[in-house]
């Protein structure tokens, strides 16, 4: 098993002092980025009360500019509240400003506020997903784009410029429940979860059910804060038959040193573990 080792960003802390939250990040960012980190998440809760990052994609080009090593992770992000060739455009130049770096993961929504704003109807959260998501991989896929669709008709339209990662960065769907699991092993490159038992075996096992690559599925587990060797390990357990994982610390914005010493401190958990840390760079899945 190969890990990958990042933080995670929580927008919610941003509600604080949402002037300084940005700056800070980035200052962050920087300072992990040369300490090793392999992946830097950042997700957005439109409209949420609370929630200090309402649209992750501008604060992620920032991390894409003053980073050079970690991958830069956007999400989870509403996929029924975007239009999917409005993401497909936003996510293949983010990914050429990245060099490639960028992986994209994306959830349901669970804030009433952002489907109420947008005027998007809940009950139809599910079908819009699915649909959109087909549309955006067609969009880095193809070189014209046609499809009909419930929500989405598109004839003839060309995506320029294209993603740098062919067939376009990873998309990662977020999921707890099992009936999510399941629509995410059928329909995403890997699973964002926190570390609960059971989501990762059910991902697996539909992963295998649907035919998929073997040992290609990926799981991104995001850890408590100061994890114990015990919480590495057991994540680690639970990971079992999935070729990659990542493990997400929380970031603290403003403790970049400390965290990059966390950094260190989970490498050297990891490595304990006999799992190894040098993951390539890439999209690690199954190529579409």
């Amino acid at each position: 098993m190969r890990v990958r080792l990042g933080f995670r960003y929580d927008t919610a802390a941003a509600a604080a002092d949402p002037a300084a939250f940005p700056r800070a990040l980035l200052a962050h960012a920087e300072e992990v980025d040369a300490a090793g980190a392999d992946l830097l998440w950042l997700s957005e809760r439109p409209f949420a009360p609370g929630a200090g990052v309402p649209a992750a994609l501008p604060l992620c080009a920032a991390l894409a500019a003053r980073t050079r090593r970690a991958r830069i992770g956007a999400g989870p992000l509403p996929l029924p509240l975007y239009h999917p060739l409005r993401l497909a455009e936003d996510a293949a130049s983010l990914d050429g400003l990245s060099g490639g770096r960028l992986e994209l993961a994306l959830g349901l929504g669970a804030d009433a506020e952002g489907y109420d704003a947008f005027g998007v109807p809940p009950r139809e959260r599910v079908p819009r997903f699915e649909e959109a998501l087909a549309l955006l991989r067609l969009a880095w896929r193809e070189e014209t784009i046609e499809h009909a669709g419930r929500f989405h008709t598109v004839h003839g339209l060309s995506l320029a410029p294209r993603p740098v990662q062919p067939g376009g960065p990873p998309v990662w769907i977020a999921a707890g429940a099992d009936t999510a699991v399941r629509r995410a092993a059928r329909l995403g490159d890997g699973l964002l979860c926190p570390p609960t038992p059971g989501a990762a075996g059910v991902f697996l096992a539909a992963w295998n059910e649907a035919g998929r690559t073997p040992g290609a599925a990926r799981l991104a587990l995001a850890l408590p804060p100061a994890p114990s060797f015990d919480d590495v390990a057991a994540a680690l357990a639970g990971a079992f038959g999935y070729g990659a994982v990542d493990l997400l610390l929380p970031a603290n914005p403003d403790a970049a040193a400390a965290d990059a010493r966390a950094l260190a401190h989970l490498a050297d958990t990891v490595k304990s573990q006999g799992a190894s840390t040098d993951e390539p760079q890439g999209r690690g899945g199954e190529s579409r």
